[in-house]
């Protein structure tokens, strides 16, 4: 499958392949074989957002003559994960596509969350499923498909845009890793967006506030995302990205034809507590769960990348 996804990219970049007939074994392809993992972008969680905005956006450049969408297509709830080299959370959001391919609402969940007991962030790697079923029983909003994404692709991506804008506050310095970012507005690449992604450290908030920052890069690199980028984009991070066997991308790329307008939030928690697997956020269910089907249902079309902390 990873090898008919590349083919159909080089056959975008190179014309050397008739699009219509790669497409047509990719058809064939996922009927014998499961998804596994596809060419995708990584941005942050946001890495995935973009991933998920991105994969099926390229995928339909290469397709002559596209199918006819769906007249019955639904919304779909995407549960986007950044994971780290241990395949721990770093960031977790929970989008929302809309069916017309216009919109998309997410709710950003901390990776200090406890589930029954376990920080949500370790679910993952014992097993994607139980990561789906713990952010499902946290917001009472069924999930649809994953896309999960390695943060270390994240610095190679925003340099393939020059960098992408952020905004502080006030200057940040970790006492961890020493990653110092002055205040107010600056654009950040490579090694230097990665770390400003993962701080969490030496922050007011700890992971609230990067949960904050991963919604701000996020918000101003889906504004960089074109047709005419996004084709390299894919490529340069092939295989950065796995996603469940069941989602069906080719028909998710139909409802895709421009910038999507972007609603960023974040699930709100109670106090930090102690418990045996550490320092966590537990949170009210009911309040939980409202929260976010009014944050996924009405999201603020307005929303921009201010400054954060």
């Amino acid at each position: 499958m990873n090898d008919l996804i590349r083919q159909a990219i080089n056959a975008e970049a190179e014309e050397r392949v008739d699009s219509r007939t790669v497409l047509a074994n990719l058809h064939k392809a996922r009927k014998r074989k499961p998804l596994g993992l596809i060419v995708g972008v990584a941005t942050l969680t946001a890495a995935a957002a973009a991933a998920a905005v991105v994969i099926p956006t390229t995928i339909k450049k290469t397709e002559a003559a596209p199918p006819a969408v769906s007249a019955t297509q639904e919304t779909q709830n995407v549960l986007l994960i950044g994971l780290d080299d241990r395949d721990l959370t770093d960031a977790l959001m929970l989008a929302r596509f809309q069916a017309d391919g216009t919109a998309v609402s997410v709710v950003s969940l901390p990776r200090d969350v406890l589930v029954d007991g376990q920080k949500i962030n370790s679910l993952y790697a014992q097993a994607p499923g139980k990561l789906t079923a713990a952010v499902e029983k946290t917001t009472g909003t069924k999930v649809d498909h994953y896309a999960a994404v390695k943060m270390s692709a994240i610095g190679h991506v925003s340099e393939l845009f020059g960098g992408v804008a952020v905004c502080l506050k006030a200057p940040s310095n970790d006492p961890i890793t020493k990653a110092a970012f002055p205040a107010g507005r600056q654009v950040l690449q490579g090694d230097q967006a990665l770390a400003f992604l993962r701080q969490r450290h030496g922050l007011e908030n700890g992971d609230l506030d990067r949960a904050k920052r991963q919604q701000a890069f996020l918000v101003d690199l889906a504004s960089k995302i074109t047709k005419d980028n996004a084709l390299a984009l894919a490529r340069a991070v092939s295989g950065s990205i796995s996603v469940d066997e069941g989602w069906d991308l080719l028909g998710f790329a139909q409802r895709f034809t421009g910038p999507l307008a972007i609603s960023v939030t974040t699930l709100p928690v109670d106090a930090p507590v102690e418990r045996e697997s550490g320092f966590g956020f537990e949170v009210d269910t009911a309040k939980a769960r409202a929260f976010v089907d009014k944050a996924l249902t009405e999201g603020d079309r307005s929303t921009e990348a201010g400054c954060v902390r």
